[in-house]
Formats: C-alpha cells, structure tokens, sequence
C-alpha cells in the first residue's frame, strides 16, 4: 500500500505544480479603477488644453482647493468658476503638461502624484511633482485637494 501511495503522490505534486503555474500565468492585468481612470481623464484633457473635455468630466459643483501648510485655498468653486480659471490659465503662452505617476485609491477617493513639465523663458526644461485627491462622485470630479510642489 505504500509503495502505491508514494507512486501517486510523485505523481500529483508536478500535475499541481503545473496547474498552480498555470493559473498565474492567466491573471489578468489589474485594469485602473473608475476613479483614476476620471482622473487620467482630467489630466489627458488638460494635456490637450481641451476645456469643453474638462469641463465634462467635472461635476457641477466641484470644487478645486490648495492645500498650503495648514491653510485651505479655494481655486474654483463650481464649474463654473473653473471654467472661468482654466480659461485664462490656458490662454497662457507657456504651455505646461501633467503625467500621473503612481496612484492610490479608497473608495470614491484617488491620490495621485503628478509631474508637471514645461519649458522656462530660456527655454530650459523644467520639471515639479505634487501630490492630489481627486474625489469622484458618479464618474464626475467633485473636489480636488492640490498640495505643495516638490522641484
């Protein structure tokens, strides 16, 4: 009986490795969540100095904040207003362009770092990253908390 025992179990522990090997073999690429991919949204948008594609993915009354030490400033307030802020912001002749690098998400909320490129007055290129909260409500950007660049 054990010589049969042991001729099974030689047997079963390569099938179970293979299986085991297979099956990770086909898990699937984690797919970004509703939230960031709004976000990704935003920023692509923003790339392409595309207001009306902002303006979409924006919820009615968002709210669009700077976080500065322990003092919280208002930037936009409503769509609105946001508009009205990018609008000017984007007529600007520097043109700047944003890249998310690296996200984490909790419920309806996603941090995200993003790097800031653009070219200075002398044309040298320049580079900052900050750290942001979206806040997503049914698809939309509700709030977004900006916090202090890093160069």
């Amino acid at each position: 009986m054990r010589t049969t025992f042991k001729a099974v179990l030689r047997a079963l522990v390569p099938l179970a490795a293979v299986l085991a090997l297979s099956a990770c073999a086909h898990v699937p690429a984690a797919t970004p969540s509703g939230e960031l991919r709004t976000a990704t949204a935003y920023v692509d948008a923003y790339n392409s100095r595309d207001l009306p594609a902002m303006l979409v993915l924006m919820h009615d009354e968002v709210q669009w904040l700077s976080i500065k030490g322990s003092e919280v400033e208002v930037f936009a307030n409503g769509k609105a207003d946001l508009a009205k802020q990018m609008e000017s912001y984007l007529a600007s002749p520097m043109v700047t362009t944003s890249e998310i690098d690296g996200s984490v998400r909790d419920g309806r909320f996603v941090a995200v770092r993003e790097i800031a490129r653009w070219r200075d007055g002398e044309g040298k290129s320049r580079a900052q990253s900050a750290l942001a909260v979206y806040e997503i409500e049914s698809g939309l950007v509700r709030r977004v908390w900006y916090y202090p660049e890093t160069r």
